[in-house]
């Protein structure tokens, strides 16, 4: 398993430049980070509680249709 990598005050410099940030629901400071890396052809996404990174995933670009399907045929996309 990874390090947990505490990393200085969000800035500017340290949100994804390309991607975005969701809150968590629960507060607490809680953020999904999602940053592209074209050039490995991959979406990085990244657990966040304030300033520290607690978790990272790398998802390559060829899952990430499997991964929008999995999101839109829950219960929120099921809307008929």
């Amino acid at each position: 398993m990874g390090d947990v990598v505490a990393l200085p005050s969000a800035t500017a410099a340290t949100l994804p430049a390309h991607g975005g940030v969701f809150y968590d629901a629960r507060g607490e400071a809680r953020t999904l980070r999602v940053n592209w890396h074209g050039d490995e052809r991959l979406v990085v996404l990244s657990i966040w509680r304030g300033s520290e990174c607690t978790g990272t995933f790398r998802l390559p670009a060829a899952d990430l249709p499997d991964l929008l399907r999995a999101l839109t045929d829950g219960p929120i996309g099921d809307r008929r």
